[in-house]
């Protein structure tokens, strides 16, 4: 029996096991488990080359593994496609923000709810008559998180003219409007100034506090340890520890591998 298949897999919401992927003769991931629990922050951490990013992508369906397993609510998700995999409640983020420049901040909000029957978005936005009760209802729960993350100012605002920490916000309400039950969060601080970064720090607390499960991949070990509890690091593709940041500060293989650098 596998690590993530032992006791903490019982409460677990997403078990990463014994995950193994080559590129070429590369092994970017090696014999990789975990647990992530419901409503945490989990944070995966380890230095470049370590296979966070490639982790995420086989959890995502971007990648398939050579070997092991991914379930999600006790379900076999290891062979699904990335949109069967979020059609599954598993939403992800990218490293570098991902919108849609050419349509406005509350257009890319749309265009994240799976509920979305509309013609078309700039038709339904601004002729009120011509919405289903549907569509009604997914424009208002737009409107609604972009007053959450202080946004509505820039509702009709070109997402391509926004700053990379306000595309970063936009891109996590995207994710929110498909209702996920997990978000897959790929360095989301990276690039972005300290102001928005703490900005979004705390709506991820909020997101938390509220029941929200996540996995955050993050090089900015301030926010890790601000946000994140437990911590999952990584090495030459291979989990090498898991706690919290206290802990792993007091384990030298970390410290040594990650930490002390």
């Amino acid at each position: 029996m596998s690590s993530a298949a032992g006791v903490g897999a019982a409460t677990a919401l997403l078990e990463v096991d014994g995950l193994v992927r080559h590129f070429g003769g590369v092994q970017a991931v090696a014999d990789a488990s975990f647990v992530v629990k419901p409503g945490t922050i989990t944070g995966l951490i380890g230095p470049n080359g370590a296979g966070k990013s490639t982790v995420i992508d086989m959890i995502s369906g971007r990648t398939r593994a050579d070997r092991g397993a991914v379930r999600f609510e006790g379900r076999d998700i290891t062979d699904h496609r990335a949109h069967q995999v979020s059609q599954r409640g598993i939403i992800r983020t990218f490293q570098t923000a991902n919108v849609f420049g050419r349509l406005t901040v509350v257009e890319n909000l749309l265009m994240g709810a799976t509920a979305w029957h509309g013609e078309r978005l700039s038709r339904a936005l601004w002729r009120r008559s011509c919405w289903s009760a549907t569509e009604a209802e997914l424009v208002e729960r737009a409107f609604s998180l972009l007053q959450r993350f202080s946004l509505e100012k820039l509702a009709n605002e070109y997402a391509g003219s926004l700053s990379g920490g306000q595309k970063r916000l936009v891109e996590v309400m995207r994710a929110l409007m498909a209702e996920p039950k997990m978000l897959l969060l790929d360095e989301p601080m990276a690039g972005v100034n300290p102001t928005l970064a703490l900005s979004i720090a705390e709506r991820l607390i909020e997101l938390r506090d509220q029941g929200m499960t996540m996995l955050m991949v993050e090089h900015e070990l301030r926010w890790v340890d601000k946000l994140c509890d437990p911590v999952v690091v990584m090495a030459r593709g291979r989990v090498l520890a898991e706690g919290s940041m206290e802990e792993l500060h007091e384990n030298q293989q970390v410290v040594d591998a990650y930490l002390g650098g």
